[in-house]
């Protein structure tokens, strides 16, 4: 199997993932597929055969990030992301160690019954017990400097000192598992139509892996996800079915791999 283009630190595969995967070794991966049947994908069979490659092919203790949304057809949502979900649980043997949230800047106007849509899923799978969190501290905290207070419920009814009690509370703390990201809109510079936020790849390959350790993306776009995982010290693996979209991340590995 020959690379479309390779460097010291990246490799892009031309052809259908879910051929390919079974032949690549990777720590962990990050990608948001495409949404129902934009690219032709005729319904859950052919996602069956993506999410059993992804789960047979990580290491063990490794994450898979499933960034997903759902149709509207005939006035209502296709459910098809929770259909995938649990089909990763039931038949992949994985684990839905989170469940997180895609806050997007942007809207898609919806039905007038319906509340403006601007959220999508990112599933984290993890197969056994994820191998590596390194947590993102960012988030400010409303009560930094006083002291931790207050009780915990246990399932008897009986209470205990919340954990940390009498600490002080720091100027950050961890973040909750919903992501306000920017995002490039309906196109991005790449003219991909729907290019992965940068943040949202970044945030999780530094979540979820260490330095060194190989991030794949099997539905690579325009190479996002590669890029953000050369910036960290990764190495990255993206295979791409449309040849127009392996040349343009070939040129942008390539002009990063000369501007290091």
């Amino acid at each position: 199997m020959t690379p479309y283009y390779e460097d010291e630190a990246v490799q892009i595969y031309h052809g259908d993932c879910r051929e390919i995967m079974f032949d690549l070794e990777f720590d962990m991966a990050v990608t948001s597929p495409p949404y129902g049947d934009i690219r032709g994908y005729d319904g859950i069979g052919d996602w069956k055969a993506v999410l059993k490659a992804l789960s047979d092919s990580v290491v063990d203790g490794g994450v898979i990030v499933w960034n997903v949304a759902d149709q509207v057809i005939d006035g209502s949502e296709t459910g098809l992301s929770f259909r995938q979900a649990l089909h990763m649980i039931d038949e992949c043997g994985m684990r839905l160690h989170d469940t997180m949230i895609y806050v997007s800047e942007g809207v898609t106007f919806p039905d007038a019954n319906r509340y403006l849509h601007g959220v999508e899923y990112m599933f984290v799978f993890s197969k056994g017990a994820p191998r590596h969190f390194n947590g993102i501290k960012d988030r400010r905290n409303k009560w930094a400097g006083s002291k931790v207070h207050g009780t915990d419920r246990l399932r008897d009814g009986s209470t205990v000192a919340k954990n940390g009690s009498g600490n002080l509370v720091p100027p950050v703390g961890l973040r909750y598992n919903w992501w306000n990201i920017h995002n490039e809109g309906s196109k991005g510079p790449d003219g991909h139509p729907a290019p992965m936020p940068y943040a949202m790849a970044s945030g999780h390959i530094q979540t979820w892996s260490d330095p060194g350790e190989t991030v794949l993306d099997p539905f690579m776009g325009s190479g996002t996800t590669l890029r953000a995982a050369k910036d960290l010290g990764r190495k990255a693996i993206g295979i791409e079915i449309e040849e127009r979209y392996c040349e343009i991340a070939a040129k942008r590995m390539s002009q990063l791999a000369m501007a290091l």
